[in-house]
C-alpha cells in the first residue's frame, strides 16, 4: 500500500487560461455558422472590405444617430437595429448572417441550386441569411433562369370568351370528329338547340366529310357558320366548299379545344351513348333520341323542342298533347342566362393574360411534352386569342396565348438577326396545287441542314401548323 504525502494533496495554483469571453465569441460563431474555415475567412474578409457593413460597425461602436442622419443605403438596416450584433468581425440578424455585397451572388446561386421555385427560395432564404432586398434579388435570379423558365407549369385558363349566341336553330353548327372501337364518326352540334347529328365515315377525307354534312344539311338546312379544328377541316377542298355553300368556316386554335368547348361536350355526350349502347349489346339511336328529347339543365327545354317546337314520340307512353307542336317564348332570353351562369362559374378560377404584341420574346409550351421553348410573336391572328408565331428553329406556328408566355431569359440565339435568316418549315398552302409539279414544289420542305422533307399525299391539301 502506497501512503500519500501531504504534498500529492496540494492542490495547484490555477494557471491563466483562455478568455472566457472568447470561447463564448467561439462557440457562438461555431453554433451560428457550421462552416469550413476557408469559408468562414471568406465572410470575415469579405465584411471587412464592405463599406456597408463596415458602417454598420461604427454605428455599433458610437451608437446609432438619428433616422434623419443615416445614409439611405442603411435605412433598412435601422429598422431592425435592435436585433443587431456583431460577433468576430461578421454582422448578423438575430441568428441570420448579414451577407457581404460580393458575396451576394454566390448566394443566390446556392439558394437556387435546386431549382426550387420562388415561394421555396425565399422561404429557405429568409430562415439563413439577410441583406436588404433579398426577396427582389431571388425573383429576379428565377425569372431570368432558362432551365425553370423550360419546365414551368402550364398557364392558368384564361376567362372564359362565349361564342355569340344564335338566333335561330342549325344557324351555327360545330363539327368535330370521333374515334371510337377502331371507327371514325363525325360528330355535329347545333349551338342553339344543342341537336347532336352523328354519321360514321370511312376515312377522314375532305371528300368524305363533305358527303357527310350535304346530307344533314339537306335535312336541317345550310348552316352560316361552321367551327372545326385545322385537321383534318382545314384543306383547300374544304375551304372551297364552304364557298360554295356560302357557309363562313371558323377555325380554332391548335391544341385548343376548349376554343370549340361545344363540339368537344358533343363528342363525349356521343361517347357515352355510343359505348353504353354497345355495352348493352343496342343499338346507339335509342340513346341519341332519349338524349334529344330530354331538357336541357337550366332551360327546361330539349333539343328536339328547341329545333322543332315539338316532343319527339319514344318508346315511353306520351300523351298526344303533349307531342303537339308548341312556341315557346323568351327561349334566347333563357339560353343567354344560361350561358352566363356557365360564364360565372368558369371564370372564377381563370386569369386575364397580357395581350402580345409582335416582336415579343416568348416561350411556347410544346402540347405533347408540355416543355417551354423561345419563340417571338409574328402578328396576332383572326381567331381570338391565338397568335402565329415562330420558333428559333424557323417554324412558323399559330397558338392560343394560353401556350405562350413572356420570357425574361435572355437566350444566347434569341435575337432578330438569327430568326430573320431562319426558313419558313411550314408552308401555308393558300391555291390549289396546279399539277403534280407544282404540287411537290410546294410540299417540299427544306430544313436547316439542306435536307428536303416532302409532305405526305393525304396531307397535300391541308394547311399543316
Amino acid at each position: 500500500m502506497y501512503l500519500a504525502d501531504t504534498l500529492s494533496r496540494a492542490s495547484m495554483k490555477e494557471t491563466g487560461g483562455d478568455d472566457p469571453e472568447m470561447l463564448n465569441v467561439v462557440h457562438s460563431v461555431s453554433k451560428l455558422l457550421p462552416m469550413s474555415e476557408s469559408r468562414f475567412k471568406q465572410f470575415q474578409k469579405a465584411t471587412e472590405e464592405d463599406k456597408e457593413l463596415q458602417m454598420l460597425f461604427e454605428y455599433f461602436k458610437k451608437g446609432w444617430p438619428e433616422k434623419k442622419v443615416v445614409q439611405k443605403n442603411l435605412l433598412p438596416y435601422y429598422k431592425v437595429k435592435n436585433d443587431l450584433y456583431c460577433i468576430d468581425g461578421l454582422v448578423f440578424l438575430n441568428d441570420k448572417i448579414i451577407v457581404p455585397t460580393i458575396l451576394r451572388q454566390d448566394m443566390l446561386m446556392l439558394i437556387h441550386e435546386a431549382h426550387l421555385g420562388i415561394t421555396k427560395c425565399k422561404s429557405r432564404a429568409r430562415e439563413l441569411m439577410y441583406w436588404p432586398g433579398i426577396s427582389r434579388d431571388i425573383e429576379n435570379l428565377i425569372n431570368k433562369c432558362s432551365i425553370c423558365e423550360k419546365f414551368q407549369k402550364s398557364q392558368t385558363k384564361e376567362p372564359l370568351e362565349n361564342h355569340e349566341l344564335p338566333s335561330r336553330p342549325f344557324q351555327r353548327i360545330g363539327i368535330d370528329i370521333m374515334y371510337l372501337n377502331n371507327t371514325d364518326y363525325l360528330v355535329i352540334i347545333d349551338y342553339y338547340s344543342k341537336w347532336i347529328e352523328i354519321s360514321k365515315i370511312d376515312n377522314k377525307s375532305s371528300g368524305e366529310i363533305i358527303c357527310k354534312l350535304e346530307v344533314v344539311f339537306a335535312r336541317f338546312g345550310i348552316p352560316e357558320t361552321i367551327i372545326c379544328d385545322n385537321v383534318p377541316f382545314n384543306s383547300y377542298q374544304f375551304r372551297n366548299f364552304g364557298k360554295e355553300w356560302d357557309i363562313e368556316i371558323v377555325f380554332i386554335s391548335p391544341h385548343h379545344s376548349q376554343s370549340n368547348g361545344m363540339v368537344e361536350k358533343a363528342v363525349g355526350i356521343s361517347k357515352a351513348v355510343f359505348k353504353k349502347a354497345f355495352e348493352d349489346n343496342r343499338r346507339p339511336a335509342i340513346g341519341l333520341l332519349e338524349y334529344r328529347n330530354t331538357p336541357i339543365s337550366g332551360l327546361g327545354l330539349s333539343p328536339a323542342q328547341l329545333m322543332f317546337n315539338r316532343r319527339l314520340r319514344t318508346k315511353l307512353p306520351i300523351s298526344n298533347k303533349l307531342l303537339n307542336p308548341e312556341l315557346f317564348k323568351d327561349v334566347n332570353i333563357k339560353l343567354l342566362r344560361r350561358q352566363q351562369t356557365q360564364k360565372h362559374y368558369y371564370n372564377r378560377s381563370s386569369k386575364i393574360l397580357t395581350e402580345l404584341k409582335p416582336g415579343d420574346k416568348i416561350v411556347v409550351q410544346n402540347v405533347k411534352t408540355k416543355i417551354w421553348e423561345p419563340a417571338v410573336v409574328l402578328s396576332k391572328t383572326k381567331t381570338p386569342r391565338s397568335y402565329k408565331i415562330k420558333t428559333l428553329y424557323g417554324r412558323v406556328l399559330v397558338r392560343n396565348r394560353k401556350f405562350l408566355r413572356l420570357s425574361k431569359v435572355n437566350h444566347k440565339s434569341y435575337n432578330d438577326s438569327v430568326l430573320d435568316t431562319l426558313p419558313d418549315v411550314t408552308q401555308v398552302v393558300s391555291t390549289p396545287p396546279q399539277n403534280v409539279m407544282s404540287t411537290n414544289s410546294q410540299t417540299s420542305i427544306s430544313t436547316r441542314s439542306g435536307r428536303n422533307i416532302n409532305r405526305p399525299n393525304h396531307l397535300k391539301d391541308y394547311v399543316c401548323y
